[in-house]
């Protein structure tokens, strides 16, 4: 009997298993696309004001979909496309809830990857970075430093994460979230010490 009599055999078992894969990880391609552009969609919503709880809802649909996809093909699941895609909702989902005032839900309860959810979290500094000069711009000063202190609450829990980048590549977006955080800090210094000069020019106008 030849040493490689069953060859072909176990060939032909091979390629069908990554035939089947290859099908599952085009799946997952398109429904990732989909999860990211809902996604951004969810955040220019927030930014102007429009209520997106039916596209959160669709989006977290469709990542429950991939979870169940790949079932069978975990390594899909860590892959590199996935995470961008996970990534982007959990940016959504945790800005959509820090704007309604709701408690932030874990990795787990949204079906993404940790890393996912914590470069997602990441992702959320520079978001609420635009709402507090969306605030500023209206002149609310008060809500800009509510929102300011929530960035600098997520950038502290961001400094705790210290990985490999292979593991996790969180570095350079803790180098950006600290930089946001202190250029906001000045944003909204500047924006008081104009309502100070503001208040004072209205007075001085008022005693002449």
């Amino acid at each position: 009997m030849s040493e490689i009599e069953n060859l072909k055999e176990i060939v032909e078992s091979i390629d069908e298993q990554l035939d089947d894969k290859d099908t599952v990880r085009e799946l997952v391609m398109k429904s990732s696309r989909a999860i990211r552009r809902i996604s951004k969609n969810v955040i220019q919503d927030l930014h102007r004001g429009i209520n997106s709880r039916e596209k959160l809802q669709e989006a977290l649909e469709e990542v429950s979909k991939i979870k169940s996809i790949v079932e069978d093909h975990p390594d899909l699941y860590h892959s590199g496309f996935l995470r961008n895609g996970f990534q982007e909702f959990a940016e959504a989902h945790i800005l959509w809830s820090i704007s309604k005032g709701e408690a932030l839900q874990s990795p787990e309860e949204l079906d993404v990857t940790p890393s996912s959810y914590v470069l997602g979290l990441a992702d959320v500094v520079g978001e609420l970075r635009r709402m507090v000069l969306d605030e500023l711009a209206k002149g609310n000063i008060e809500k800009a430093r509510e929102l300011h202190l929530k960035m600098e609450e997520i950038k502290n829990m961001l400094m705790e994460f210290e990985y490999p980048n292979a593991l996790l590549p969180i570095k350079n977006k803790q180098d950006m979230a600290r930089n946001l955080v202190e250029k906001t800090r000045g944003d909204i210094t500047n924006s008081m010490r104009n309502e100070r000069l503001r208040e004072k020019m209205e007075e001085l106008m008022e005693s002449l």
